[in-house]
């Protein structure tokens, strides 16, 4: 089968779902894996540089890379080979070794700001542990973030990534993003919109005596790409310091995206506390907080704050973290990912003009959103969430008949978010626009 056939084979897959439905609720081990336009979990095979092939031998140009965590594409020579090595070391777990000191001392390198480092398993357990690193240096309870950011699935961060659409005026009332979230817990999170300057002093004016942490994504991906306006961004700064707050950048999804040392050196502005996963490792289970001395030495056994796991800095995650960073350490790495992708961002907003689609991509770095029926740039969530979900669901279900993988959770409020990887060939990327120049076609 070719890969712009009109349909897909899906035979295997189907009777593969069939049998999860059975054991799994949802027919899915986890519920992110379930594609709405699809009607079902993509279920791959294997994968290669910037390929993937599912059960059904379908072949695909890969634009999710794991959720971002995939950055140096699959099957990496480099990240096989670490991961190799652990192996060989008798998958060690719950113990230090050499590497883990090189890790660290890598990343205090490279990393702005980064003065101490401690390891995790997911992006979810490092926010968790930020917040809870900043309340005990603090003595504070209450956070502030931002409309439409998303920080992980634990209780304290669990609020308005989907506020509904209605305008507020600086504050945002709680809205959780689950069920299952204790009420009491509401009041200790204050919500405000994102790029707004007043609402920002309004919200430490009011309640800057109360504030262990400020939290935010310096780039929204999971916004589809929205940036922090810099001059915001250094008022926050400021205001944080003044007020004794703590101010965390959440990179799990931006970490690596723009620049080897993230979005403190993108944007030249350094936080007190990051928190880092997915690209960190190229596709292993590694997260990290990282921050200064001063702060990040309320942790035990030093300080009275608790942050440990038995599979914390897993010995194959840690190993392939040094090879990722090794890799993307590289003279020419940036400039290089960069290149291809302000050729593939500038080919997809030509293709948008050429087919009259109304709409337009935003992206920094290797990461990118397609804000379907949005002519204008767009800055924070209540534009975002104006994005046409039909149109874009239109898009999706040309994607896959045309041999591009494009995940989607669906249920969102604004755009997902996609990317390419530095397995991204020029050549591949000249092949992917002529398959959307086809999927493109296909919308009206």
């Amino acid at each position: 089968m070719t890969s712009t056939a009109a349909a897909i084979a899906e035979d295997k897959s189907r009777a593969l779902f069939e049998r999860a439905q059975q054991v799994t609720t949802a027919g899915v081990t986890a519920a992110g894996r379930y594609n709405p336009v699809l009607g079902r979990p993509y279920y791959f095979d294997r994968g290669d540089g910037c390929r993937l092939w599912d059960i059904d031998g379908n072949e695909f140009i890969d634009f999710s890379s794991s959720n971002g965590a995939s950055m140096l594409g699959f099957n990496h020579p480099a990240i096989n080979e670490a991961a190799t090595k652990a192996i060989s070391m008798g998958t060690i777990t719950t113990q230090e070794t050499k590497y883990h000191v090189e890790l660290a001392e890598k990343l205090v390198q490279i990393l702005p700001g980064a003065e101490r480092v401690r390891l995790s398993n997911t992006g979810t357990e490092a926010t968790m542990a930020a917040i809870r690193i900043a309340r005990a240096y603090t003595g504070r309870e209450r956070i502030l973030k931002f409309d439409g950011h998303f920080h992980g699935m634990h209780d304290y961060v669990m609020f308005n990534s989907h506020t509904p659409d209605r305008i507020y005026e600086h504050f945002v009332p709680p809205f959780p993003d689950s069920a299952g979230i204790p009420a009491a817990l509401h009041e200790l999170v204050i919500t405000i919109p994102f790029n707004d300057a007043d609402a920002l002093r309004d919200a430490i004016d009011v309640y800057g005596h109360e504030l262990a942490a400020v939290i935010l994504e310096p780039i929204a991906y999971n916004l589809g790409t929205i940036p922090a306006n810099r001059e915001w961004l250094a008022l926050l700064r400021q205001l944080t310091k003044d007020a004794g707050v703590v101010l965390i950048f959440d990179e799990v999804l931006a970490g690596f995206r723009s620049a080897l040392g993230g979005s403190a050196e993108y944007f030249g502005i350094t936080p007190d506390l990051t928190t880092w996963a997915k690209a960190l490792a190229a596709g292993w289970p590694l997260a990290a907080v990282t921050g200064t001395a001063e702060i990040m030495d309320t942790l035990n056994p030093v300080g009275k704050a608790v942050m440990s796991g038995t599979y914390t800095g897993h010995l194959a995650a840690v190993l392939a973290a040094l090879a990722a960073l090794d890799v993307m350490s590289a003279p020419g790495f940036y400039e290089d990912l960069n290149a291809k992708a302000d050729f593939f961002y500038a080919g997809i907003n030509s293709l948008f003009g050429k087919h009259g689609v109304p709409g337009h991509l935003q992206g920094i770095g290797a990461r990118f959103g397609l804000y379907f029926g949005i002519e204008d740039e767009v800055t924070d969530y209540r534009q975002a969430r104006k994005f046409d979900a039909a149109l874009n669901n239109k898009f999706l279900r040309q994607t896959a008949p045309n041999g591009l993988h494009f995940h989607d959770f669906g249920a969102k409020a604004a755009p997902m978010h996609y990317g390419i990887t530095s397995a991204h060939t020029r050549a591949d990327l000249e092949e992917s626009l002529q398959r959307l120049d086809n999927a493109f076609a296909a919308i009206n």
